[in-house]
């Protein structure tokens, strides 16, 4: 996926922020090794019981008979806190590492 690969790419951007950038996929195991194989430095959790997309509610339905998340972006705070949320209307649009990043800053920014 190329949002992925575009995360991976500005890992040193994340890791500057003290920031872990974790994708959830509702792919099966093997998928989701072949995607952490893509992008190391990126948490990649395999949620093929969709436990975590049902908690979070961004379950989308199915695409060419699989299973799909809606691309939503949740930012959590080091005590658990969620600080915020970006769920596109359109399930094509994902927010850029740039994007992200702005994210981070507006919202984690250590005073």
């Amino acid at each position: 996926m190329i949002e992925l690969g575009q995360l991976e790419a500005h890992h040193d951007e994340f890791a500057k922020r003290h920031t872990r950038v974790v994708a959830v996929s509702v792919d099966d195991l093997e998928d989701s090794k072949k995607t952490k194989q893509d992008a190391p430095h990126l948490v990649i959790v395999a949620d093929t019981g969709h436990e975590l997309v049902n908690a979070v509610q961004v379950q989308y339905g199915s695409e060419r008979g699989k299973d799909v998340a809606a691309p939503t972006t949740i930012l959590v705070d080091k005590h658990g806190v969620v600080r915020a949320l970006f769920r596109p209307t359109n399930v094509a649009s994902r927010l850029s590492a740039g994007e992200v990043l702005a994210m981070v800053d507006s919202k984690l920014a250590v005073p």
